[in-house]
């Protein structure tokens, strides 16, 4: 026999929980984006119950096994954001901020525009570099989700930036058993902050990415345009880079940091903490030889040379790549 409690108990329809719009919001856009992620990664959600400001784990998968690269995501629905002409904003409370930031996996802010299927997203901690100290004294921080960094909901892999961050930010395994001597990209950004000096964002995000580019292609991932040889330069308040073309291809990048100018070429210079600005994960390469002006690495993963130096006297200390001096 089944009974109409609320005739019994004189229940009625105003005097019951109520599921809001926002709420209504987050479970679509979560399980729209848990169903995209789930086809390159092991998604483990995070019961509400200890959802501190994180949705979902992730760990890559290669094929039918686990890699154990961890990232975590936080996601909202477009509805909730704030959309302008180049980037969608959304306010997040800066005790979640620091959540993010003491988590030794990188975690991503995820705007999902679920009618469109289509997903935008940020690395948070890129965008609070640019800001100094100063936001930790408000309440809420307004991250900006650029519109280009996009994916839909038909992607055959997962955005190679995105993927290119989780790999920086992965634990080294040390050498000998030194734990204490591995340094990882957030020690490297620490150190960079001695100099003056804050993580880059796109397009001088990890720029060992353009080597082997297609002149055209590269073009478009810097928004700029080749000069008459096929070179490419992009400038910033905060760098210069050089994109140098070898036939239809990028085979050198050079970034000079403007603000550690004049630099002398007798002053020794912390080089781990240079690459930590470009993002790149100094326990990733090998130190391979080291003069007081040029410190010489080895990517042997990407199979690539770069240089950390002052070129001359005054000059701003630059970070250069290059494949064809690989092991020179």
């Amino acid at each position: 026999m089944s009974y109409d409690y609320r005739k019994i108990y004189g229940i009625v329809m105003t005097n019951l929980p109520k599921r809001t719009k926002s709420q209504k919001i987050g479970v679509s856009a979560a399980d729209l984006l848990s169903s995209v992620l789930a086809k390159f990664c092991n998604v483990i959600p995070v019961p509400q119950d200890r959802d501190l400001g994180i949705d979902f784990i992730c760990e890559i998968m290669e094929g039918e096994h686990p890699t154990g690269k961890l990232f975590n995501i936080q996601c909202k629905g477009k509805e909730e954001s704030k959309v302008e002409s180049n980037s969608i904003t959304f306010p997040v409370k800066v005790t979640t901020l620091n959540y993010w930031l003491l988590q030794s996996n990188p975690t991503f802010l995820v705007i999902v525009d679920c009618q469109n299927s289509v997903f935008y997203w940020s690395f948070p901690q890129d965008f609070l570099s640019l800001l100094g100290k100063s936001w930790q004294n408000q309440q809420t921080v307004s991250i900006s989700v650029p519109i280009k960094n996009r994916f839909e909901q038909n992607i055959i892999t997962l955005p190679s930036q995105l993927v290119s961050i989780v790999n920086s930010q992965a634990s080294a395994t040390p050498k000998n058993g030194d734990y204490l001597g591995t340094l990882t990209l957030a020690n490297a950004v620490n150190r960079a902050t001695d100099y003056g000096l804050y993580v880059l964002s796109a397009p001088f995000h990890r720029p060992f990415q353009y080597i082997g580019m297609p002149i055209a292609d590269a073009a478009r991932a810097v928004s700029s345009t080749p000069n008459e040889v096929g070179n490419i330069i992009v400038d910033s308040e905060e760098a210069h880079m050089l994109l140098e073309a070898e036939g239809n291809f990028i085979n050198y990048v050079d970034v000079e940091l403007k603000r550690t100018a004049p630099w002398s070429q007798n002053r020794p210079f912390d080089s781990e903490a240079i690459l930590g600005v470009l993002s790149i994960n100094p326990s990733e390469l090998e130190l391979a030889r080291k003069q007081t002006h040029f410190h010489t690495y080895y990517d042997h993963k990407r199979r690539l040379k770069i240089g950390v130096s002052c070129h001359y006297e005054g000059a701003p200390l630059s970070v250069g790549f290059s494949s064809k001096y690989y092991r020179a």
